[in-house]
């Protein structure tokens, strides 16, 4: 029997392997990397590849204080074999999201059973921004995987009696290692995320040595052994401003709207609710315990609504609000929502007439929203000018004005989503199997023929223009040039210039570019709306730009005035 079951779960794994593989890395090629995020992570693994060192984390060559090198290392591993290019950069994320549901896979082994591991799966890859972080080059799918897996390891350790002490002392290890993984992957807060977790879980539980002495060690010097391999490197060869600019940093992104990154305090309530549908939903029918529940079950439901509100809480409170910062509780709701979907197969709980009707209208304005575009556009097509005075931005209306073809066909994509959604919606309260995985299924659909007729015409929308400037300057033939954004944030100029690392500091100033006296061409780009200083600036001279973003070129070179006065006040060393 034995050999039977190892079998099974072989089988299983291969299964989960090939269907994961054919979910997730498919098309994220195909798109350019989108600014900030992604482009900003790809450009610092692309600048250690450049430069050699692989120790620290840059940007523009300089050191970039905000991130860890782990999720970058990985990237780096994938360039190095598949080239610097946007397949690379997002595989990390497609192989997180293999390694995710075999995770899910053997958690649901050992909590539950082969049925509901399948429904967890299914509930996890079935959900929109869940499945679609695995197809993007961020952080967060490595980093929440780490701290999920360590917050696991504690409740599997919190099951144990204190006669069973060398288990209770390897799960500990293995607690403290990852959470240890968790901090080389994006900092401390992937530590203090299972902290609080374990601390409110004592309150809660009442257990207040859920861990002895001997295991909080333990799980300590495990985190500090594997987070140390990098920032004990870093005290030891920079000193300590290192963790003083890192530490500065993190106090930003909790006191200030980073970067204008702001939102209400319900903002990542919002988020999970409609991002993640349609487990969010069905999470509800998972929430409280059943009579027969096991105790193991009780125990994992209380770990789960405790990290779940940990996260949720502590980023509505931070005062930066970007969408990925919540994207751990994914984890959490996942197993509420499998509980709840078990529920209505097994029939001890019924979708009641508010959840049928709210699952009814989130999926039936998702199909319109995404049927309707397509026919919107090709109807509006060489006349959106009529649309862009509705847009108060001017930058995001001239976005609009980009030449993009839509066919209209690409409304049958949305199209099936909204008769498979259907379909599942009328099979729920006759053939409840059916139409729960119908549900799912549909989302599903969603990421393979939505997402890659969709994504290639809307970044063309939002930054093709743009993307194609800075790429000219990266052909065989291309003389060399200076690249810069001028008043707004992006480092899409870096990455798709491929720029070189510079030896003089002064090569890296905006100033110095704009007042100095450089050996090359100067460009900067600007958005529309930002162009003020540089339209005022005789030097420089508009030579394109039309759907939102604005090139110039500065034009009198070699023959600038010389102002001593000016150079002094930019720190600029003429040459």
């Amino acid at each position: 029997m034995k050999i039977l079951t190892d079998s099974s779960y072989r089988t299983d794994r291969i299964i989960i392997i090939i269907i994961s593989a054919l979910l997730f890395i498919p098309f994220i090629g195909s798109v350019h990397l989108f600014d900030w995020d992604e482009i900003n992570f790809a450009e610092a693994s692309r600048e250690m590849i450049m430069t050699g060192d692989y120790t620290h984390v840059q940007i523009n060559y300089e050191t970039f204080w905000e991130k860890p090198p782990f999720f970058f290392w990985l990237q780096v591993i994938c360039m190095k074999i598949f080239g610097i290019n946007e397949f690379a950069s997002r595989l990390p994320n497609a192989l997180t999201g293999i390694a995710t549901m075999l995770t899910l896979y053997a958690m649901g082994r050992k909590l539950e059973n082969r049925k509901f591991v399948w429904i967890w799966m299914l509930t996890y890859a079935g959900s929109v921004l869940p499945h679609f972080y695995f197809r993007t080059g961020i952080i967060d799918p490595v980093f929440n995987l780490f701290i999920f897996v360590s917050i696991w390891f504690v409740y599997r350790l919190t099951l144990l009696t204190s006669e069973q002490a060398k288990e209770r002392l390897k799960f500990a290890a293995y607690a403290g290692f990852f959470a240890g993984m968790a901090v080389l992957t994006k900092g401390p807060v992937g530590l203090l995320i299972v902290l609080l977790s374990v601390g409110v879980y004592m309150i809660v539980a009442r257990k207040f040595w859920a861990l002895n002495i001997k295991e909080w060690v333990l799980f300590f010097v495990l985190v500090g052994a594997v987070s140390i391999a990098w920032f004990g490197y870093e005290l030891i060869t920079n000193g300590p401003f290192f963790l003083q600019e890192f530490i500065v940093y993190q106090i930003r992104l909790f006191k200030t709207q980073d970067a204008g990154h702001g939102g209400p305090f319900y903002y990542h309530a919002l988020v999970i609710l409609f991002g993640c549908f349609p487990m969010s939903y069905f999470a509800f029918l998972g929430i409280r315990n059943n009579t027969d529940d096991a105790q193991a079950r009780k125990q994992m439901r209380l770990w789960s609504i405790i990290s779940f509100l940990v996260v949720l809480v502590l980023f509505s409170i931070v005062k930066t609000k970007i969408v990925h910062y919540s994207s751990f509780c994914y984890f959490p709701l996942s197993y509420l929502a499998a509980t709840g979907v078990e529920r209505l197969l097994n029939g001890s709980k019924r979708i009641n007439r508010f959840l049928f009707f709210a699952l009814l209208i989130t999926g039936l304005i998702i199909g319109i929203a995404l049927t309707g575009f397509p026919l919107l556009v090709k109807h509006y097509e060489g006349r959106m000018f009529e649309i862009t005075p509705f847009i108060k931005d001017p930058f995001a209306a001239a976005n609009f004005l980009a030449p993009v073809t839509w066919s209209g066909w690409e409304a049958l994509a949305g199209l099936a989503y909204l008769i498979v959604f259907i379909s599942g919606i009328y099979y729920l309260k006759k053939e409840i199997v059916k139409g729960v995985v119908l549900i799912f299924f549909s989302t599903i659909l969603f990421h393979e023929t939505v997402l890659p007729l969709f994504l290639p015409k809307i970044e063309t929308y939002i930054q093709g223009e743009v993307i194609d400037f800075y790429a000219q300057f990266d052909k065989v033939d291309a003389e060399p040039a200076f690249v810069e954004v001028f008043n707004f944030k992006s480092y899409a100029h870096l990455y798709y210039t491929n720029k070189k690392p510079v030896s003089n500091d002064t090569l890296k100033s905006i100033d110095w570019m704009m007042y100095g006296k450089p050996d090359r061409d100067v460009y900067l780009v600007t958005k529309l709306g930002r162009e003020e200083t540089l339209e005022q600036n005789p030097n420089f001279k508009r030579i394109g730009g039309q759907y939102g973003y604005l090139f110039y070129k500065r034009i009198d070179q070699p023959k600038i005035k010389k102002d001593a006065q000016l150079i002094d006040s930019l720190q600029i060393k003429p040459y």
